[in-house]
């Protein structure tokens, strides 16, 4: 923590912004699955995406993926983007640049290990940021994605219908939508991309997002702070 301090006294905070949309007119957004948990529900949601044609970016735990490989896999070999959620889902926020590099460096190892492919993309733990973070993320490659809609789909309250209503009320173009693979949300899916067809909408993963929009490099613009979140 000491070194932190000393960094942010001596030098600028030049590191990129997290990413939380991508400005575009095309009507296309992105599907962001952070999981560590919730394993039943992860096959349904992939084959949910596989039906209707639709893509999303799944941000794997280390230490989930190291235990699920054969799933790891499936997502992978099902066409889907594969982000990190750092190794062991831990507080982020807290930690100084060395413990947030492991947290990056050593899920990347083990995500690689059970898909074939080095995240790119990091959506930290509890979607905390720090200085520190945004510096480890700089410092391992990877781009800090966070969110623009929140299903908030952990929370048992939200049924399929709430988990819909969020994300349509505040649906636009380039935007990111956090999901975990819950009961609820894998019941929702089918007929939330269905209505996102309805509407003209493509659904793809993050890094396809960036691409379609015209966009290699993160935006720079910063968000405001996010609620505590349990995944």
């Amino acid at each position: 923590m000491l070194a932190l301090l000393l960094h942010l006294l001596v030098a600028p905070l030049s590191y990129p912004p997290e990413l939380r949309s991508v400005p575009t007119t095309k009507q296309v957004v992105a599907i962001a699955v952070n999981v560590v948990w919730g394993t039943e529900y992860v096959p349904p949601i992939v084959q949910a995406l596989k039906t209707k044609g639709d893509k999303a970016t799944f941000f794997l735990g280390g230490t989930w993926a190291e235990g699920n490989p054969a799933l790891a896999r499936q997502i992978r070999q099902s066409g889907m983007e594969i982000g990190s959620h750092g190794d062991r889902h831990r507080h982020v926020g807290s930690l100084g640049v060395a413990e947030n590099e492991l947290e990056i460096s050593r899920a990347a190892e083990r995500i690689q290990a059970a898909t074939g492919v080095k995240p790119t993309l990091y959506g930290p733990a509890y979607g905390e940021l720090s200085p520190a973070v945004h510096i480890a993320a700089q410092r391992q490659g990877v781009r800090v994605v966070m969110w623009s809609i929140d299903t908030i789909d952990w929370r048992k309250s939200h049924t399929p219908d709430v988990i819909q209503g969020r994300v349509l009320r505040r649906l636009a173009p380039g935007a990111i939508i956090l999901m975990h693979p819950t009961d609820r949300t894998a019941a929702a899916l089918p007929g939330l991309l269905a209505e996102l067809h309805r509407r003209g909408y493509r659904v793809v993963g993050v890094q396809e997002l960036l691409r379609l929009a015209g966009r290699p490099e993160a935006p720079r613009e910063q968000g405001g702070m996010q609620e505590q979140r349990v995944g």
